[in-house]
């Protein structure tokens, strides 16, 4: 008789879960209802559908050939999982918003939430009562109305940036991640971070790199197959456990430290007004502050904390391959800056309405190369019928951000070129916000309006004072950009090499001037 900790009975036991799962996929397999079918897509293998066929790299380009070869809806079915692909802005509108009640939810992904512990966050439960209040919490203070409180501390890391890249323009990319790092600690715990590699931004990146890797349905199999999670570690294929066991870690630091730290400022009677403090406080005062919602607080805080420290470092990363890329929108841009400014004093929130140029270069950043190319999947609650196709219970939904705003009838011709006058035409009907870049319908992204500060104030920032080109060799001669952009959930420039330098003396004055009245 064989022990359950036998490694040959648990092989069996690993082949005997397979075989279960083959069986019963043959046994369940779902039929469609007469007089529909399900939307057109690639043809799939028996049992395993279309697995082979799901990209592994730059999943925008594939799924643009499926939107081309296949129209508005396109359907490919992975195991027993069916995904469904929105391809037009017309389909967005009417399953996202007009039916957004069958399709707020999100698909469990046992890697990400199960084993890797990100079950709490926001922007991955499950459309209930549960996500209403996370969201509820993170509205209050993240809407329109209230993140112009914010725009102090984004004015101050915006010179700090500037300063930073005055002294290391090659550290650019850890530049704008410290400086997005520190206004959202500020903001969200009332801590001020370190000067150089602080622990709470480094462990932010890491927890954001797993949400990349991970995020994505189907990256892994046990996605697909969940009882894997149950097989032994020394299985051919079991790897993603120690991944799953280093990132728990990593997330579970990430959510608890800065929030415990902050809980002690408040009890202690002496923290800074921020996410935290306001909620617990408001919270006390009502004598609501049970731990049920003192857990809502400290998971808001964390997905805010999750979301302000890498969102805007990669868009902030594809504006700068933009302007290294297209010399002529930098040189409009800058005109504006000088025309307005004079070149007297740095930008501030309150230039923006004279700016409608860099406004242009904030939507072109966020349209031309979208941070979430497919965005983040929903499901549907239950089954749905379009015209004449048929979406299964359950089913995966992506919107395909990325075609959505490289569309033609929206943004005009040359979608794939850089072009922020596209958003000066009196035809121009879209803004990227509307159109995919930060999600859509009830789970559009609650932190877009602060993001959306940043970006203007760093680019209008780094514009007004720095000249941003292609790397240079010794000699001073341009050479050309060389870059990849990632996959996966996320999508940015890696390995971006480029030359930032001051415009002139009088710049540097200005950077120099303005630390004098911000520290």
């Amino acid at each position: 008789m064989h022990s359950i900790f036998d490694p040959s009975f648990q092989l069996i036991a690993a082949l005997a879960g397979l075989a279960a799962f083959l069986v019963a996929g043959i046994l369940t397999r779902q039929r469609t209802p007469k007089g529909l079918r399900l939307p057109p897509g690639p043809r799939g293998l028996p049992l395993i559908g279309n697995a082979l066929d799901m990209p592994k790299e730059r999943e925008w380009e594939t799924y643009n050939e499926w939107a081309e070869k296949y129209g508005e809806l396109v359907h490919v079915k992975v195991f027993q999982t069916n995904i469904v692909i929105i391809n037009s802005r017309r389909l967005a509108n009417e399953l996202f918003e007009k039916r957004s009640s069958n399709y707020s939810d999100r698909p469990q992904l046992t890697m990400l939430c199960d084993l890797m512990g990100w079950d709490w966050g926001m922007a991955f439960q499950r459309y209930s009562d549960s996500w209403r209040k996370h969201r509820r919490a993170f509205h209050e203070k993240f809407h329109s109305g209230a993140v112009g409180i914010f725009k102090t501390s984004q004015i101050k890391h915006s010179r700090d940036l500037l300063r930073r890249l005055l002294v290391k323009p090659d550290d650019f990319a850890k530049h704008l991640r410290h400086v997005a790092g520190a206004i959202i600690m500020e903001v969200t715990y009332g801590i001020h971070i370190k000067p150089e590699d602080d622990p709470y931004i480094i462990n932010a990146d890491e927890a954001s790199r797993g949400i990349g890797e991970a995020g994505v349905p189907g990256t892994f199999m046990v996605d697909r197959l969940p009882w894997l999670r149950h097989l032994p570690d020394w299985l051919p294929g079991m790897t993603f456990k120690e991944k799953a066991r280093k990132w728990h870690k990593i997330t579970t630091d990430m959510k608890e430290l800065p929030y415990q730290y902050a809980k002690a400022e408040v009890d202690a009677g002496r923290a800074d007004e921020c996410f935290v403090s306001v909620h617990l406080e408001e919270l006390t005062a009502k004598d609501k502050l049970t731990p049920e919602e003192e857990e809502v607080v400290k998971n808001a805080a964390g997905i805010a904390f999750t979301g302000g420290s890498d969102t805007t470092v990669s868009l902030m990363t594809t504006f700068i391959l933009a302007m290294a890329l297209h010399p002529e929108v930098q040189k409009k841009a800058q005109k504006e800056l000088d025309s307005v400014l004079g070149g007297v004093r740095l930008v501030e929130f309150e230039d923006e309405s004279e700016l409608p140029y860099i406004s242009a270069v904030v939507k072109e950043t966020m349209r031309w190369h979208p941070l979430f190319p497919q965005s983040l999947a929903h499901a549907a609650v239950e089954e749905d019928v379009v015209g004449e196709y048929y979406i299964p219970k359950g089913s995966i939904v992506i919107g395909n951000s990325w075609r959505l705003l490289h569309n033609e009838e929206d943004f005009g011709p040359n979608t794939d070129k850089f072009i922020p006058e596209r958003f000066l035409e009196k035809s121009a009907i879209r803004d990227p916000e509307t159109t995919g870049s930060f999600g859509y319908g009830r789970r559009i992204c609650p932190g877009m309006h602060m993001a959306q500060n940043l970006l203007f104030i760093e680019i209008a920032s780094i514009l007004q004072t720095f000249d941003i080109s292609g790397p240079r060799d010794a000699n001073g001669t341009e050479l050309p950009m060389e870059y990849n952009m990632t996959s996966g959930i996320f999508s940015y420039p890696v390995d971006l090499k480029c030359s930032i330098v001051p415009r002139s003396k009088a710049a540097v004055q200005l950077i120099e001037e303005s630390l004098k009245t911000t520290t």
